[in-house]
Formats: C-alpha cells, sequence, structure tokens
C-alpha cells in the first residue's frame, strides 16, 4: 500500500556501494555527510529528443540510500519511474599509489558492483575515488599519474568513450563546495542519462497501450494506472507541467470512454460511504484510490475526484491557485447536476452536503497553498473573487436545504436556486449524511440562520476584496431577505432602503427595483406609517420598475398589475394626506 498512492513527495534516488570495510568507518560517515550537504541539485537541464523545448528543474531532492538487492523487474503494476535508483554509485577510498592494493581487492569489489548495476534497466553508475588533497599534490609527475590507482580505474571501467570515473581531492578539515563541482557535474550527467532513457521507454509503453484501445481486452483503469505512473515521474522530479499534461490527457480519454458509454472498468456511479459528502475534496490520501483502480471497482464519483485532486495539487505546485477554483467550481456544478440523476438512492441531501463540504474545503486548500506565494494586484482581486464564488456556491446549498425542510420562505432570493421544474425528490431515508454543522442546521432554525449569515457574511467579504461590489451588494439583499422573514423588520428595512443608493449609478435598476419592491414589504410587515420616506420609496421603485421594462428581477408572487395598481392607489391616498406627499405625486403624474 505504501507505493499505491502516487507521491508527491517522492524523491530520486542515488545508491551508493563501498567495501565493507570503508562503510563501516567513521571515514565514511564524514563523506556521506559532505555529500548530503550538496543536495538539494540545482539548476539542471534536460534535453529530450523526444520535446522541442529544454526542461530546466530548478531544484531536485535526491536522496541517498545504499545498494540493496534488486528488484523484481517483472512487475505487473506499473510505478514511478522513481521507485528505483537512476544512478549508482561506487566510493573507492585508497591512497592514489596503493596500486598493488587495488590489483588485490579493490579493482574486484568494483568489478563484482558494476555486474550488478549494469543488469539494472534505465540504470546509470559512477566510480568516485576519493583521496586527500595532499596525494593528488604527491603524485603530480606525470608518469607517476599514469600508474596511479586512479588511471587504472578508467583504464579498466570507462566504457563507451563515456568518463563514468571522478576524482575528489577531499578532507574533512580542506572542505569546499569547489572540490565537488566535477562530481555533482557527473551526477547530474548520470541522472539525466537515466531519466530520459526511462521516460522514453514508460512513453513508448503508453503509447502502444493507447494503441491498442479497439482491441479485446483493453482496459482503461490499467491504461490510467500506466500513464498516471509517468505523470508521478515528473512530479517527483519537479515538473510539474509535464505531469499536468498527462492527468490532462487522461481527462481526454476518460472523457471519451464517457462519450462511448463504456463505464464497464468501473463500479457504479457513486458507492457512498459515512464522510463522503463532508470530506475535503482536494484530498488524495483519504482512499486508496490507485488500488480501487486497479480492481476495476472505483466508482465514477471516487474517480473523478481523484482526478481532479491530482490536476489541482499540480496547478499549487505551479502557483496556478485560481484555477483551482475555477475547476473545483466547474466539477461541483457538473457533477452535482450528474448526481441527480441518482438522488434517490443517496440520503438526505446528500448532493447538497456534498457540494457544501467540497467548496468551503477548496477555499481552506486555496489559502493554504496561496500562502506559498506572493499573489497580489489584479490576481489578487481574482483570487478573492474566486473564493467568493465558492462561498456564494456553499450558501446556495443552504438556500435548496432551508427552503425544503421550511427554515426559509420558498420565494426569491431563497428560491432562485431551484429549477422551475424542481421538486424536492424521495431519497434513501435510511442513512443520513455526515456534516455535523449542517446536521445541526436542519434540526434547529436558529443554528441554521447562525450558519447562513455566516456563510453569506463571508461571500459578501470575498467579494468586497475582490471589488465585486455588485455580488457583494445582492448577497446583503439576502440578508435583509432573511431578517425580514425572522421577523426583523427593522433591520431588514434598513438594508433594503440603503441597498438602491449603490445600484443607481451603476445603472443595476433591474437589482434596484428588486430591493425598492422588497423595501415596500419590509415597510408593510413592519407596519410602519406610509410617510414621506415611503413615498420616496415607491416614487423611486416606480421609476426604476418603469425603466427596466417590466424588471424580470421583480419576483414578486401576486400578480404584477394588481401589484403596481395597489401600490398607486396607496400612493394617492398617503399623498393626500402629506402636503409633501401631494407635491410629490403631482410630480409623478406629470
Amino acid at each position: 500500500m505504501a507505493n499505491a498512492q502516487a507521491s508527491s513527495s517522492q524523491r530520486v534516488l542515488v545508491s551508493y556501494s563501498a567495501a565493507p570495510s570503508i562503510l563501516l568507518s567513521s571515514k565514511w560517515e564524514q563523506v556521506q555527510t559532505a555529500l548530503i550537504s550538496l543536495l538539494p541539485l540545482r539548476n539542471i537541464h534536460w534535453k529530450s529528443p523526444a520535446r522541442t523545448s529544454i526542461r530546466t528543474i530548478q531544484e531536485l531532492e535526491v536522496d541517498l540510500v545504499p545498494l540493496d538487492t534488486p528488484r523484481d523487474e517483472h512487475t505487473q503494476i506499473p510505478v514511478s519511474i522513481l521507485e528505483k535508483p537512476l544512478l549508482n554509485i561506487y566510493i573507492v577510498v585508497c591512497q592514489n599509489t596503493d596500486v598493488e592494493g587495488y590489483r588485490m581487492a579493490v579493482k574486484k569489489q568494483i568489478k563484482d558492483w558494476q555486474s550488478l548495476v549494469m543488469t539494472r534497466k534505465n540504470q546509470e553508475w559512477l566510480i568516485v575515488h576519493i583521496i586527500r588533497p595532499d596525494a593528488r599534490t604527491q603524485t603530480g609527475n606525470f608518469f607517476q599519474l599514469k600508474g596511479s590507482v586512479f588511471e587504472k580505474i578508467k583504464t579498466d571501467f570507462n566504457t563507451e568513450k563515456r568518463e563514468r570515473c571522478v576524482q575528489v581531492a577531499w578532507s574533512p578539515e580542506t572542505d569546499a563546495p569547489a572540490v565537488w563541482a566535477e562530481l555533482i557535474n557527473k551526477i547530474k550527467e548520470g541522472l539525466l542519462s537515466a531519466f530520459d532513457s526511462a521516460v522514453s521507454q514508460r512513453e513508448e509503453e503508453v503509447k502502444k497501450s493507447e494503441g491498442q484501445r479497439q482491441m479485446p481486452g483493453w482496459n482503461f483503469c490499467t491504461f490510467f494506472i500506466l500513464k498516471e505512473s509517468l505523470a508521478s515521474s515528473f512530479e517527483g522530479v519537479n515538473l510539474f507541467e509535464d505531469a499536468y499534461i498527462q492527468y490532462d490527457e487522461l481527462e481526454t480519454s476518460f472523457y471519451q470512454v464517457l462519450k462511448e458509454k463504456n463505464l464497464s472498468w468501473f463500479g457504479t456511479l457513486i458507492n457512498p460511504v459515512s464522510g463522503d459528502d463532508s470530506a475535503p475534496l482536494l484530498s488524495v490520501t483519504r482512499k486508496s484510490y490507485r488500488d480501487l483502480i486497479l480492481a476495476n471497482t472505483i466508482s465514477v464519483f471516487d474517480f473523478r475526484i481523484y482526478l481532479l485532486s491530482r490536476q489541482c495539487e499540480l496547478l499549487a505546485h505551479r502557483g496556478r491557485i485560481n484555477e483551482i477554483s475555477r475547476k473545483a467550481a466547474a466539477f461541483l456544478g457538473g457533477f452535482g447536476r450528474r448526481l441527480r440523476d441518482v438522488e434517490t438512492t443517496l440520503p438526505p441531501f446528500f448532493i447538497e452536503s456534498w457540494i457544501y463540504s467540497s467548496a468551503l474545503s477548496v477555499v481552506e486548500y486555496c489559502d493554504r497553498w496561496a500562502s506559498g506565494f506572493q499573489i497580489a494586484g489584479p490576481k489578487l482581486n481574482t483570487f478573492n473573487a474566486a473564493k467568493g464564488e465558492l462561498l456564494e456556491l456553499a450558501r446556495t446549498q443552504l438556500d435548496i436545504i432551508g427552503v425544503t425542510i421550511r427554515h426559509l420562505p420558498k420565494r426569491p432570493p431563497f428560491s432562485s436556486s431551484f429549477s422551475s421544474s424542481e421538486s424536492p425528490a424521495q431519497t434513501d431515508l435510511t442513512q443520513k449524511i455526515s456534516n455535523i454543522e449542517l446536521l445541526a442546521a436542519i434540526d434547529d432554525a436558529e443554528a441554521f440562520y447562525s450558519l447562513y449569515v455566516d456563510i453569506t457574511t463571508r461571500a459578501i467579504d470575498m467579494y468586497t476584496k475582490a471589488g465585486r461590489k455588485k455580488f457583494a451588494l445582492r448577497l446583503h439583499g439576502s440578508l435583509a431577505a432573511l431578517d425580514l422573514h425572522r421577523g426583523q423588520y427593522e433591520t431588514a428595512l434598513s438594508i433594503y432602503t440603503s441597498l438602491p443608493a449603490h445600484y443607481a449609478p451603476h445603472m443595476w435598476t433591474s437589482l434596484e427595483s428588486f430591493m425598492l419592491s422588497r423595501a415596500l414589504d419590509a415597510h408593510a410587515d413592519f407596519q410602519q406609517e406610509k410617510d414621506t420616506e415611503w413615498i420616496h420609496i415607491l416614487l423611486s421603485f416606480l421609476k426604476s420598475y418603469i425603466e427596466n421594462l417590466g424588471s424580470e428581477l421583480l419576483m414578486h408572487e401576486d400578480d404584477k398589475v394588481e401589484y403596481i395598481t395597489k401600490l398607486v392607489d396607496n400612493l394617492r391616498q398617503a399623498a393626500s394626506k402629506l402636503e409633501t406627499g401631494r407635491l410629490a405625486y403631482r410630480f409623478y403624474l406629470k
């Protein structure tokens, strides 16, 4: 199970080996400490013949691991090419003049090691000879060099006109980065060579599998695991764009499978388990997704969530946080509609709870990922707006729940979340959702109202920071509608009468008309006297209503003609009592 989940923390492996006497000595501990201090590697440039541009790896984490026995090369489950070392290093620590000692023991030790590592596919090897700095000075004579241990190593093991041997003149007392420069370059060369070879082989395997798509026995889930192993390999070396491309292509392949209506490689559309409706949407570790894919038992619901999570994780590595918000919101909207087809098999309010919980969790993930980047200016506005949209999406689910259980009235703005033909579906009453916050809100109206205000206020705050005044004001109107429903008439009237002044300068006449209409309703519910203030509100409403040619957003339950006629009659009566009202009324009739 350890390797079943694609891991963004996977590192490149470099194995080391040496004579047992060296590995057990304090000398090796010093060498190992010095090598680790050189990591991570930086500025590695990968130019693959299969790619048109050079890929630059800014920083590469490397783990030094002891050489172990060969792993099974014939596993049926494709894994990342980083599961095995890309480079194997043999450390030789002996005097450069000890040619006899080299012939008697060291040469055979290197030969045995070389025979082992050369059997491993797509792995490179390197021999490192470490001597003291003063030893290089002592053997500076040309003839002495020709007979040195290092020259013997190069003669015996360099092959294919490629330098696989490097000498490092080093001691703990004179440690300096410059002495390791040649070795670092050799390590980079070896890693790139092995990586390029392994990637090319894996890409050929993917291409071959994709070419067999129309053949009997082809399996999408098996193909997914194979291609994903390529994605996790790119991710492990910080080539996040290349990794994302693999998932993007897998998503395209899935849509093709969906278009062909061939979902035989999956389980059901959804097989909900406890917590599915409240789990963080972008968590890739909540379930053993890859094990389910391998077993061909993963539901479409779980598969789509896993694919989205991996894509968003890679977008986060690249700092494309705004794209994550948009992608998640589109997914929740689209797949939420798909779940309506099987709503009768789900617990009551499962879909609403899932969208609500997921939207809020995406906001949290985006905030956490964004903390690693500097987001300012227009990008910050877009970021806040995207979070506002997710919070409003969560609030919309509260509208649906609230109207259904009658915590909210079935009228605008609360009923706007329902389609004209939509009615609550019969659900599986033997199950229930797992979101504790929503369960409490369903059972207690006051808890519901508190939650509704909190989520709406958060959305307003994000829209305000993003400069989306219209969106923020619209949500202020919904809070006023909630106050009106709860009998808090004075607060509702105050909000409704203040909002139109914000709409008018922007020519948002439909919204202005609606808010003025609600102000009149609040005035009536509050049983306020039809005074000068009321007359001004009514005149402003009639003006905006006429300018908007019927106001499609004037979603009043009464017949519009009857409603307007009644208002005009009330205006006539009020105006007859007030001198200022008479003047306003005459002005209006003109």
